[in-house]
């Protein structure tokens, strides 16, 4: 997204900033003391928010269906070691039935070609279908549905700057199971027939 032009300024603009690991790590490494000339806005902190699933969760999106891209994804946690950031798990419900899709099971037309525009760009071409201005049926806006977000313990991580397989895989075990326990803890509030 940020090889596109005048979209890469309106997301900078925005404070986001590109997921690869050179970005986050200039990111949590930033001076936050006040008086540190180099911390322009004063903040004290500093908090990154990784969708991990990324693109090929969004391809998998479906109306109350929850499905995670999380068992090879690591780099976030990896990151995390490095800078001695902790890692927070963050559960939203809802957002699944802001919008539909059409059917992409893997191995259709559809799912090979999202794939295919996925490994050129980057970008998955995913068709979000939502409602419109003037009527509710059809169009790109999201439908009027309740959205709850659910917010875990820290899992707060030691700083290893050059952290083992084993270091990742075990606090990378960590992070899901907490996911997985604050999905749990709430999904029969906030989720149909759970």
């Amino acid at each position: 997204h940020f090889y596109i032009p005048i979209f890469r300024e309106l997301l900078l603009s925005w404070g986001m900033v590109s997921v690869s690991a050179k970005s986050l790590y200039k990111l949590l490494t930033w001076p936050n003391e006040k008086d540190n000339s180099m911390n322009r806005d004063g903040n004290t902190s500093t908090a990154c928010v990784i969708v991990v699933g990324g693109a090929q969760e969004a391809l998998n999106t479906r109306p109350n269906n929850y499905q995670l891209v999380l068992k090879k994804r690591k780099g976030f946690v990896k990151m995390a070691l490095r800078t001695g950031t902790s890692l927070v798990p963050v559960m939203s419900f809802g957002e699944l039935d802001l919008f539909d899709q059409p059917a992409n099971p893997p191995g259709s037309l559809l799912r090979r070609y999202q794939e295919f525009v996925k490994r050129v760009t980057g970008i998955a071409p995913a068709k979000f279908i939502g409602r419109g201005f003037f009527q509710y049926s059809y169009g790109m806006i999201p439908r009027r549905k309740p959205l709850f977000t659910v917010i875990g313990a820290p899992i707060d991580l030691p700083t290893i700057t050059e952290p083992t397989n084993e270091d990742v895989d075990k606090y990378h075990e960590d992070f899901c199971k907490a996911l997985t326990d604050l999905f749990n803890t709430h999904k029969t509030k906030y989720v149909k027939d759970h």
